[in-house]
């Protein structure tokens, strides 16, 4: 145990992973089973279902795909031994999703004598069009697999293969490279990926030409990529739109259930999570965080690395004033969303569901216009809550509607998040026009009441309410060099042992992006913080 002047009591740990987003849960549950000792902070988490009126709804969407077709996510589950539970927990739709227009409504994914029967009623002569596009898609996502395939494995498993056995992983592509041997290994990887795919602002969906085949494969990635590029980065549309292709999952519990599954892992291998506890601030010493300061109790948690688990320009108030580097600092909080995903959930009488809509819709009002705001709106019926079973199961009349509210300023006004609302509100009654005689409750967790108001004071009026920012998740328009197109932000900060590992690290690519991050900040806290006793840190991982 390691002292920290100043505080009243002491604990000490490798890692100090700060917030709950998953890919830093991920890193925490793989970082324990290596033999660090890891704390895992709540920082203020707030549980992703929540019950209203009666309903379970969910504050953010969840999409979950790449099981069967990432090397990140196979590798992460891999190492720790949840590749057989995340065969068979996991439920695949079927169809994946559906694309609903005006005039059109077309099912993806699935059996292919439904896909070809689909299409030629939809969309008459498309088939060959959309077979090449998946031939090419899926090409250049095994092409790039070599830049995707994961963190390093401990000394201890880098050795020749046996007999019958699989080679050795290769060691992990950090993104962005770093200095010389990084970009020589970065390039070596990339290869047999066309150079102007790797980073460059090609249209790889320039080749479509009908506004409505373009939009049956843009409108859905715009939901799944957390970059929103003009135009999207080209591995971001092959990697998503092939795991897209190969099946979007619901997991038992939803977004909740999963962290569950790796914080067990955490508690599993002698670490810690407090959901409760809260850090107020960094204790520095000869220029690295020393320890972690928590709200409670005047608390001094000793670290050796401390992991940023939360949307990164949060992590710049709990660096000291006298420590910063104003540089790194202005390049942060310069970063300003281009978009914010917006939720609305609504409770209705599950009799109001169209016969034949997909538990995953995606509703595109205008194939001609931006794929924005009510253009383009991602309707789920998610499985989540004690209604579902247990079982992924869409639950009873519940419609969570997804929105991507244009930036027009540093943070979105609540005049604007209202009018997406009303706006998302008349696209839903256009694709199911009965709604509003059978809507129950309406809720948007962005959305929130003045605390006068929740405590008993009456009824907010809609001028009262105040934008939740934590409720929306931003959407940044461009990425960092050599990082695929994927992220806005570095994993390395200005600090000796600060990382950052949310759910934004590599955003673009979606759940496998989360996976990623994971494994990356890996690779990076192996770096920084060497285990010196025990055989437990130099063993392999299965």
């Amino acid at each position: 145990m390691k002292w920290v002047e100043g505080s009243l009591t002491q604990s000490w740990y490798h890692i100090v992973v700060l917030g709950t987003d998953l890919a830093g849960v991920v890193f925490a549950a793989l970082a324990a089973r290596m033999g660090y000792r890891v704390l895992v902070v709540g920082q203020g988490e707030r549980a992703q279902s929540y019950k209203h009126a009666g309903f379970w709804f969910m504050r953010r969407s969840e999409h979950l795909l790449g099981f069967s077709t990432s090397p990140a996510v196979q590798r992460a589950m891999g190492e720790l031994s949840l590749g057989m539970e995340m065969k068979n927990r996991p439920q695949p739709l079927e169809p994946s999703f559906q694309v609903a227009m005006p005039g059109l409504r077309l099912d993806v994914g699935g059996a292919r004598r439904l896909w070809e029967r689909d299409l030629e009623r939809e969309l008459p002569g498309a088939l060959p069009l959309f077979d090449g596009f998946d031939a090419e898609m899926a090409e250049l996502t095994r092409r790039s697999n070599p830049l995707l395939g994961g963190g390093a494995r401990p000394p201890a498993t880098v050795r020749a293969p046996g007999i019958g056995e699989p080679p050795p992983e290769p060691d992990p592509i950090h993104l962005p490279p770093r200095g010389l041997r990084e970009r020589a290994a970065f390039r070596r990887a990339a290869q047999d990926v066309p150079p102007h795919l790797v980073d460059g602002p090609f249209d790889v969906l320039a080749g479509i030409h009908d506004a409505r085949m373009r939009a049956v494969i843009e409108a859905p990635l715009v939901h799944l990529s957390g970059l929103l590029g003009q135009p999207l980065a080209p591995l971001t549309v092959a990697r998503l739109w092939t795991h897209l292709r190969a099946g979007l999952y619901r997991f038992p519990g939803g977004l909740d259930g999963l962290k569950q599954v790796f914080l067990r892992k955490v508690r599993d291998q002698s670490s810690d999570y407090r959901p409760d506890a809260y850090a107020k601030g960094f204790v520095f010493k000869r220029g690295r965080i020393a320890a972690v300061q928590l709200a409670s109790r005047g608390e001094a948690i000793g670290c050796e690395l401390v992991v940023g688990n939360v949307d990164p320009r949060k992590v710049l108030a709990l660096v000291p004033r006298d420590e910063r580097d104003d540089a790194w600092h202005a390049a942060i909080a310069a970063l300003q969303p281009a978009a914010w995903r917006l939720v609305v959930n609504l409770g209705v009488d599950p009799r109001v569901l169209p016969q034949g809509m997909a538990p995953e819709l995606v509703w595109v009002d205008d194939p001609h216009d931006p794929l924005r705001d009510d253009n383009a709106l991602w309707v789920s019926r998610p499985g989540i809550g004690p209604h579902a079973g247990g079982d992924g199961r869409p639950g009873p009349g519940v419609l969570q509607v997804s929105a991507l509210v244009e930036a027009r300023a540093a943070t979105p006004t609540l005049g604007g998040v209202q009018r997406v609302v009303g706006r998302a509100l008349s696209a839903v009654r256009r694709l199911i026009p009965w709604l509003d005689e059978h809507t129950r409750v309406i809720d948007v967790p962005a959305l929130i009441a003045p605390p006068a108001a929740r405590e008993g004071e009456g009824e907010p009026s809609a001028r009262e309410a105040v934008v939740d920012l934590d409720a929306l998740v931003p959407i940044f328009g461009s990425a960092l060099p050599d990082t695929l197109g994927a992220s806005a932000f570095a994993p390395e900060t200005a600090y000796k042992n600060l990382l950052l590992a949310g759910d934004q690290l590599f955003a673009g690519l979606g759940f496998e992006g989360t996976c990623l991050a994971a494994l990356q900040a890996l690779h990076l806290a192996r770096e920084r913080v060497k285990l010196k006793t025990g055989l437990r840190g130099e063993r392999g991982l299965v």
